[in-house]
């Protein structure tokens, strides 16, 4: 699990440099169950990947500022919830909006990426 968790951080230290918003992997440093079920999950995994090539690909995409593990992890867990359908694509966005105030256009970027 420990490889897993330094994958995600590394990809999380790329995708900062390249103003990707989304931290993946912080849950190596937290105890938080529902960051490390987001972390382990594959198929959530995948989709998080292909949405930061799609963020990467868009020039109008900002990068919302997340910055510490406390938000990083807080943003994982919404970004699961969300994939996993436990809260709706309408929620996540009301939640990054009153959170990220002025990304509007990142919060529905991304909830227009969920399945």
């Amino acid at each position: 699990m420990n490889i897993r968790f330094k994958k995600i951080s590394s990809a999380i230290a790329i995708g900062l440099a390249l103003s990707v918003p989304l931290i993946q992997g912080c849950a190596s440093t937290s105890n938080d169950p529902r960051a490390i079920a987001a972390v382990e999950d594959k198929p959530f995994n995948a989709w998080f990947d292909n949405l930061v090539n799609q963020i990467q690909a868009d020039p109008k995409y900002k990068r919302i500022p997340i910055d510490t593990k406390v938000q990083q992890n807080e943003f994982l867990v919404w970004l699961h919830d969300a994939y996993r359908k436990k809260t709706s694509k309408q929620e996540l966005t009301q939640k990054i909006n009153s959170t990220y105030p002025g990304h509007a256009y990142e919060a529905a970027f991304i909830a227009s990426k969920l399945p």
